[in-house]
């Protein structure tokens, strides 16, 4: 048919890095009349891109149970502030590394927001590398989402009741001072009746005391319960942990689910957060929950992987769930590394002559294809990518906070790339799952702690990392004399690679 055009794309350079994959092409059909024969794997805009394999966005599996746990707490609340006042409700959820717990939650805000448009969720996540260099800072990353959402225009009559209600000088001069990103939520300040925020010297008791009291009047003037939720909290501060149990142990505080995340494994009787989740239990003795996530089941692995290759019945992936199960034990994450690491190797592959995703080796040969540590599936994902975007990935694994374009048109001008062609990089990045790019916001974000930690292990230990970690350091000492606004963690992240 003239009207047919085949074309197959050979991308080998894709695969550098990775060894033992079973040789092939792989391609698509392109410009195609006949809609009878379209490969409609995705409704990407390339060839190249149809050639990932996808993984499904709008479901979440084997967390029901949790999940009308979450939505009964989130309605009991809604429930008691109909009758008098509603009590916060707290829940800290735990698991491992990838088992799905900002997933979860990012499916309830989704199912809550189908429901009730008005829902107000704010979240922010604690770095390894970043918590002390910058104390608050997960807690910062909230006030500046929460500050986003609440000067939208649907939120315009909140705001109002809001700004009225924040009428107390001394809470606005320890917030502002403290998080300069809540300025918005206050009236016009006024210098000649106080003085400057930014030269107040605030004690943390007046900073836990102003906190209490904002997040108290927010709540109050808000007609569904705010949804805070903070993510890794084994990593998180002293100071942080400081604010966070006074501000939970007050009996006082309503309309609000709070929802604070961590890794169990890394968290034992002596942590410091351990003892604040003790300390929160005995000051509420109600309206505290601990929730904690296993890997998923079998069958529920099979029901994804299953919906990932388009099956109509898991049973036509048993062998490869049967083999990804026993690699990742439910570890959702990891399933999904596991799944790419096999279709860069073709043992997972897209059959262009019937239009479906199939696998034809054996038990044996899955289970040798794939490796029992995620991170080398990792670092074999982010061998295989571009040479730029690899060195992207690794130099944002060198920063502790979540990177701006600037920031990384910055770092990646030291190694030589044209800042012409970081936005095309970022994108690139973004589509092989390697970063985030956080909504209303110019930040991007590693998709996966572990996806930084494989980066971060990309370059070796000794002269080759040396050299990097001077490139770094002087490419944030320009960005800061550049732009005040990046000259405190800059200067601190810099000295610290010096140093190291």
């Amino acid at each position: 048919c003239e009207s047919m055009r085949a074309e197959v794309v050979v991308d080998d350079s894709r695969r550098l890095g990775d060894e033992g994959f079973i040789s092939g092409c792989w391609g698509t059909l392109a410009e195609q009349l006949d809609e009878a024969y379209y490969d409609d794997r995705s409704d990407a805009d390339d060839d190249l891109e149809k050639g990932r394999i996808k993984f499904p966005q709008d479901k979440l599996y084997g967390r029901d149970t949790e999940l009308e746990l979450l939505r009964g707490l989130y309605n009991d609340i809604i429930q008691e502030r109909s009758s008098s006042s509603a009590a916060a409700q707290v829940v800290f959820l735990g698991g491992y590394s990838g088992v799905g717990k900002s997933a979860m939650v990012a499916d309830l805000v989704r199912q809550l927001s189908e429901d009730d448009k008005s829902v107000v969720c704010t979240w922010g996540k604690y770095s390894k590398l970043q918590s002390a260099a910058a104390p608050f800072s997960a807690t910062s990353d909230a006030l500046g989402h929460l500050v986003l959402e609440l000067t939208k225009d649907k939120h315009a009559h909140h705001l109002e009741s809001i700004r009225e209600k924040l009428c107390n000088g001394d809470t606005r001069m320890a917030m502002t001072s403290t998080f300069p990103s809540v300025a918005p939520l206050f009236k016009t300040f006024d210098p000649a009746n106080s003085s400057d925020p930014a030269t107040v010297a605030t004690s943390m008791n007046e900073v836990k005391e102003a906190f209490t009291d904002f997040i108290n009047c927010i709540c109050k003037c808000l007609e569904c319960p705010l949804i805070w939720f903070l993510d890794d909290l084994q990593w998180s501060d002293e100071t942080s942990l400081d604010l966070l149990k006074d501000v939970l142990s007050n009996i006082d505080l309503d309309n609000m689910l709070f929802i604070g995340a961590y890794r169990c494994n890394e968290v034992n009787d002596e942590h410091p957060f351990h003892q604040l989740m003790d300390q929160i239990d005995k000051a509420r003795t109600t309206n505290a929950t601990r929730i904690e996530l296993f890997g998923l089941s079998p069958d529920d692995i099979g029901e994804f992987i299953s919906d990932t290759l388009s099956k109509d019945d898991p049973s036509e992936v048993t062998t490869l769930t049967e083999v990804v199960f026993k690699k990742t034990l439910g570890n959702i994450f990891f399933v999904q590394q596991a799944l790419e690491e096999l279709v860069r190797k073709n043992a997972v592959f897209y059959d262009m002559m019937m239009f479906s995703w199939d696998y034809n080796v054996s038990k044996v040969q899955l289970e040798d294809y794939l490796s029992d540590d995620v991170i080398d599936v990792i670092k074999s994902k982010i061998t295989g990518l571009p040479t730029e975007v690899r060195m992207l990935a690794v130099l944002m694994s060198f920063i502790p906070n979540n990177a701006t374009m600037s920031t990384m048109r910055s770092l990646l001008k030291g190694e030589g790339v044209s800042g012409t062609k970081v936005e095309k990089l970022v994108s690139v990045a973004i589509k092989n799952g390697i970063i985030l790019h956080l909504s209303e916001t110019d930040k991007y974000a590693f998709a996966h702690d572990k996806i930084r930690e494989a980066s971060f292990d990309i370059i070796p230990k000794g002269k080759p990392r040396d050299e990097l970690l001077v490139r770094i350091s002087n490419a944030l000492v320009d960005l800061a004399k550049a732009d005040k606004a990046y000259s405190d963690w800059a200067f601190f992240v810099a000295t610290d690679h010096l140093n190291s």
